[in-house]
């Protein structure tokens, strides 16, 4: 069997976990801030990110178990519907079950979002006015 001294080979990541705690919290602070500017959305936002062969991934902003939050969509093309769409099988992931990866990664996307909300909200507001 192999020798392994674990604290040793640990040592460098330990030394890392302050700077990881704060990775976390500065991730938090900024996916909390950009919810708060989507509060006064009064619609479900969706922006497609990711699209291949009628399968679309999307960032989204929508009431989820209660309570309006910013989740992942994953929507895999099942079949062409009798009636000219298409039907989906659809998994929802909402921020707090995110990885830190994603948590990251997703950033990128936040600019889509707005735009969409923006366009979406507008939409909303002219369907309101008759």
């Amino acid at each position: 069997m192999v020798d392994l001294d674990l604290r040793k080979l640990s040592a460098p990541i330990e030394a890392l976990r302050p700077e990881i705690k704060q990775a976390y919290a500065n991730l938090d602070r900024k996916w909390e801030a950009i919810a708060d500017c989507l509060k006064p959305v009064p619609v479900a936002v969706s922006y497609a990110y990711f699209q291949d062969e009628g399968d679309f991934d999307c960032l989204v902003w929508q009431k989820w178990n209660g309570k309006k939050r910013i989740c992942i969509q994953v929507n895999v093309f099942k079949q062409q519907s009798a009636y000219g769409g298409g039907d989906y099988e659809t998994t929802t992931t909402p921020y707090e079950e995110w990885s830190a990866e994603q948590r990251a990664y997703m950033l990128r996307h936040v600019p889509g979002l707005f735009e969409a909300a923006e366009k979406q909200t507008r939409e909303f507001i002219e369907q309101t006015k008759n």
